[in-house]
């Protein structure tokens, strides 16, 4: 179970690197971005705090509700 990683969470800012993503695409009231290439970072912060701070490959789907956001599989270390 050491390897599983945290894949819905509340959040106040969400951090996508420049480039490394496409999107916001507006399905109904939720916000979808997908990556664009291996090693697409996204920092995840609720208050003060990192939550989340990985990479992703290309082609996976972040969807955000509100201020819940789904993580794809996938996240592997940050480079």
């Amino acid at each position: 179970m050491a390897d599983e990683k945290l894949r819905v969470t509340t959040f106040d800012t969400v951090s996508l690197d420049d480039g490394d993503w496409d999107g916001p695409q507006h399905v109904g009231e939720l916000l979808t971005y997908t990556s664009r290439h291996d090693l697409a970072s996204i920092k995840v912060m609720r208050g003060p705090a990192v939550v989340f701070d990985l990479d992703y490959g290309a082609k996976k789907t972040v969807t955000i509700d509100g201020n819940v956001i789904h993580l794809p599989e996938g996240a592997k270390k940050e480079v």
